[in-house]
């Protein structure tokens, strides 16, 4: 048993001397593979168009509990029907946060966002013909747009991805101010065309009490219309502006290095195993 032990750690032995002695045999193929591959991934490096990445911090503004929303609720009793005949929110803020999220991480949100800054020639610089919105939601969204969600926090990272700093942080506070925007009109909206429904439900009764409750409801949505036209950031508060970086996030030229540093050792052990191969056959 000792001796197979002896026997097993000598071939051992045996095994890493024959590479190492393979290794300074073709150390002069080896190196130069390996010096050759880091130059040209070096070379790759330097040209690729480098990346820089802006970052917007955000949070969603708990709106749904101004003006009391959920306690008018409370009150309401039974005309709670005629509140969401009417499109008044009852809930707490939670909906109109998930509401806004869902806004900001849309399609038709980008569409928009694309479609306003005229941003199809930058996003297809080559292209030949005008290529579709589809497309161009599809690449913005997985190449140049990243929405993070800390949930623990509350807070939302708006990240934008181009080749130039300034560009990148003025797209990524242009996005929160066009999100903003787009769920202030639509608040707007529907205050508008909720008063205005209410209006006429006051007109068809005579009961004190109901007319009452509808006053509060109109009171309520007054307030949103109110805080809609006098609130920039309506829905979401910009906790840190995006600011143009100082620093790529791609291309990493080490890791470039690297890579073809490793590529080229391989090649060059591999190129060495073959012609050692050749020499035992010949010989």
């Amino acid at each position: 048993m000792q001796n197979q032990n002896d026997q097993n750690d000598q071939n051992g032995d045996v095994d890493f001397a024959t590479i190492w002695k393979f290794l300074r045999r073709f150390r002069r193929l080896i190196l130069s593979a390996t010096f050759l591959c880091a130059v040209i991934a070096l070379g790759i490096a330097l040209l690729v168009t480098p990346i820089f990445r802006a970052e917007a911090v955000i949070t969603p503004v708990r709106s749904g509990t101004i003006g009391g929303a959920g306690g008018l609720g409370a009150q309401l009793g039974g005309l709670a029907n005629i509140a969401s005949l009417a499109g008044v929110n009852l809930d707490s803020g939670s909906s109109a946060d998930r509401e806004a999220k869902a806004i900001l991480q849309s399609r038709s949100m980008v569409a928009e966002f694309i479609a306003r800054n005229h941003l199809l020639g930058e996003l297809f610089p080559d292209s030949k013909k005008t290529p579709s919105m589809w497309l161009a939601v599809k690449n913005f969204r997985e190449g140049v747009l990243t929405i993070r969600e800390d949930k623990r926090a509350g807070l939302l990272t708006i990240a934008i991805d181009w080749k130039s700093a300034a560009v990148a942080a003025q797209w990524a506070n242009s996005f929160i101010a066009l999100a903003n925007e787009r769920i202030r009109s639509r608040a707007i909206d529907e205050a508008t065309r909720n008063i205005d429904f209410l209006n006429r439900q006051i007109a068809k009764t005579s009961v004190v009490e109901v007319q009452h409750a509808l006053y509060n409801l109109i009171e309520n949505e007054t307030k949103t219309l109110m805080l809609a036209n006098a609130k920039v950031e309506y829905a979401f508060t910009v906790i840190d502006p995006a600011v143009p970086p100082d620093r790529k996030t791609s291309p990493r030229r080490s890791l470039y290095v690297l890579f073809g540093a490793f590529l080229g050792f391989s090649i060059g052990v591999l190129v060495a195993y073959v012609r050692s191969v050749r020499a035992r056959s010949a010989g």
